[in-house]
């Protein structure tokens, strides 16, 4: 069954879909009158929808049964440094397959990605786009936050409750990914912190190992950026399954 989002405070007694949402159910999909549709919130509800009007680039909808997906657990947040290209787009349409809830992007000093801040708004919007597409078809009912691409002191600056927290580390003295997996069997949340291509610099190490985020090895081979966040990812959500 066809997706669609219809935010929180739509969820009234004569739901509607936004223009948007309304412009690729009823052009793109080529639903109409009388079909059967999902409608999920992003914060876990969805449920099925019967499309009952269309006018004025609206489509009015009629709600059945809700259904409630349970929070994420553990809680799951995803620094990252951005990569060249399109490929942030690939990592945000997986890390929201493999239940990521939260991600930053990073513009780091090795990293060959920088953003003005009318730039970092318009690429912050355009990832939350690409997450909203990925949750509709991989039928992830929690809408991950993306946000703004942020500089590496500035995101250890920011307060952090309880919880886990692991850099992905090419330097001496980081302990396999399962030690810290198995001296914690219930985080609340973890936190991964992945470098750009080319890796943090020592700069931004120093920062980080002022910080509360323990070093963590993923094996002998240097991997990419995408392929260490998904196997950080993927790795949490089978432990804590």
């Amino acid at each position: 069954m066809d997706r669609f989002f219809l935010p929180p405070s739509d969820w009234t007694d004569a739901p509607c879909l936004s223009e948007a949402e309304s412009h690729h159910c009823t052009r793109v999909m080529r639903k109409s009158v009388g079909d059967q549709i999902e409608v999920f919130d992003g914060r876990g509800r969805s449920a099925p929808a019967e499309i009952i009007s269309e006018k004025r680039r609206q489509v009015s909808l009629a709600l059945g049964d809700l259904h409630r997906t349970p929070d994420p657990s553990p809680e799951l947040e995803l620094a990252v440094g951005i990569p060249k290209g399109k490929l942030m787009d690939l990592i945000i349409q997986k890390a929201v397959e493999l239940g990521v809830n939260r991600m930053i992007p990073l513009m780091t000093a090795q990293g060959t990605v920088q953003f003005s801040e009318h730039d970092a708004q318009k690429k912050t919007e355009k990832w939350q786009r690409v997450a909203l597409e990925a949750c509709k078809q991989c039928r992830q009912n929690w809408l991950p936050e993306i946000g703004e691409p942020t500089t590496v002191q500035s995101y250890l600056e920011q307060d952090r409750d309880e919880g886990m927290n692991l850099v992905a580390a090419l330097t001496e003295g980081a302990k396999p990914l399962r030690d810290y997996y198995h001296s914690d069997s219930n985080p609340s949340k973890i936190r991964f912190l992945v470098g750009p291509e080319g890796d943090f610099s020592s700069e931004e190490y120093s920062l980080i190992e002022c910080s509360d985020f323990q070093s963590v090895s993923l094996g002998d081979l240097v991997l990419r950026v995408e392929t260490a966040v998904f196997l950080l990812l993927g790795s949490a959500r089978v432990q804590y399954a």
